[in-house]
């Protein structure tokens, strides 16, 4: 039996994907600890896993919705705060672990592996970023200005040190950052969708997304006896207070002969709505996995958790990529001939009915889709993730035995 430290500090895109590789972890017999936001622990607990929370600061909304700027530098010392948080928590343990994984933002899981002295495995829930694929560039290019200032600031330079001097840890660059490695790197997409799939050594692990079972409490089931089409609309869990976006949809889809299921989130008042058409199923809340088990197209932000979700599914794309990487794995689904891309500034009626008919009419969305789908159902999800990473302890742990000989 082996102990293994998950730390993660992100949002639902970022924990999701790692609940299939706790449990899977733990039914083969590993100990498993889960650092993450408070808000994560009912769902972390329910895997088995012992949970350990703190405050999660690290705002992403605000971070990359234009609230940063050369006056207010709050949302980059939240993600500091954030650090300082998670860092402390792993040194005031008092407990030993045989190997860590990370999540990818956290960019210290690698000097904290070394610190520990166990493996490190980096968890990239989105596409792998190397010199020729980063996806990010254009958001660090974007914000270059501030993210320098942040550099210059007394509270990063005085994280740094206090880093080095307290717990031995080594700052890798903020720019970096984003391509750095694990001993191992779990990629929970396909070799054929990720970008440059060729270009990344054999320490990438592309596993596939990770379709796990998930003990969430949902009422709701979608019955489709009348067997139109259906369509499937959510912008995830950040970007989804668009009271504007949703009636655009009522207005789109009202005399259209299909059923739509629409997730709002949790902050909609579905009341708020003046008229709901008769076709369409609101809810703040769906299993999203049994809705795409059933649906033919998926109106999505273009998240790369539910960009492989629909995909997994074989179901075409409309995507609407709000920030960060999204606009990357929307052009990604596009070039393949999996869905089309709408950008969220363009957003109107029209548009949306006439990409819906598109995708319907032409058989060709649906024959990409199922490629890309056939390669992520393939590419063994959190059951080959788990075989990746215990393959790799037990090497290391031959490696230490021989170099104590």
């Amino acid at each position: 039996m082996k102990k293994a430290l998950f730390v993660n500090m992100c949002g639902q895109g970022h924990v999701n994907p790692t609940i299939g590789l706790v449990k899977e972890l733990i039914v083969r017999g590993d100990q498993v600890t889960y650092i993450a936001g408070e808000e994560f622990r009912n769902k972390i607990e329910k895997t088995g896993a012992k949970f350990i929370g703190y405050k999660n600061s690290f705002d992403v909304q605000n971070l990359f919705n234009g609230n940063l700027n050369s006056e207010n530098n709050d949302p980059l010392l939240k993600v500091i705060g954030t650090f300082k948080n998670i860092v402390e928590t792993l040194f005031n343990l008092n407990e030993t672990f045989d190997y860590i994984v990370y999540d990818s933002a956290f960019m210290l899981g690698n000097e904290v592996g070394r610190v520990f002295k166990i493996p490190a495995i980096c968890s990239i829930t989105t596409f792998a970023a190397n010199k020729r694929t980063n996806c990010l560039s254009e958001q660090i290019k974007k914000f270059g200005p501030n993210i320098q200032k942040l550099l210059n600031s007394f509270e990063y330079m005085n994280f740094v040190k206090n880093l080095k001097q307290e717990y031995g840890i080594t700052c890798p660059s903020i720019v970096t950052a984003v391509s750095a490695k694990g001993m191992i790197n779990i990629v929970y997409t396909s070799k054929y969708f990720q970008l440059c799939g060729e270009s990344f050594d054999e320490s990438y692990k592309f596993v596939g997304p990770s379709i796990a079972a998930r003990k969430e409490d949902v009422s709701f089931t979608l019955e489709n006896n009348e067997k139109k089409k259906v369509i499937y609309i959510s912008l995830g869990t950040i970007f989804n207070g668009s009271i504007e976006f949703y009636e655009n949809c009522f207005k789109a889809f009202d005399n259209m002969d299909v059923k739509i299921v629409m997730s709002v989130g949790k902050n909609i008042d579905i009341k708020a709505f003046k008229s709901i058409p008769s076709n369409f199923i609101v809810r703040n809340y769906v299993s999203q996995l049994k809705i795409l088990k059933h649906a033919d197209v998926f109106i999505t932000h273009g998240g790369m958790n539910s960009t492989n979700e629909g995909l997994y599914y074989d179901v075409p794309l409309i995507l609407i990529p709000q920030f960060v990487d999204q606009p990357a794995v929307a052009n990604r689904v596009a070039e393949l001939g999996a869905g089309i891309v709408i950008e969220k500034d363009k957003v109107t009626q029209e548009i949306l009915k006439q990409s819906v008919i598109n995708i319907l009419s032409n058989n060709d969305f649906k024959i990409n889709s199922k490629k890309i789908g056939k390669s992520l159902r393939e590419a063994g999800g959190y059951k080959k993730a788990v075989d990746e990473i215990l393959n790799l302890t037990s090497l290391y742990e031959e490696v230490a035995y021989d170099n104590e000989k």
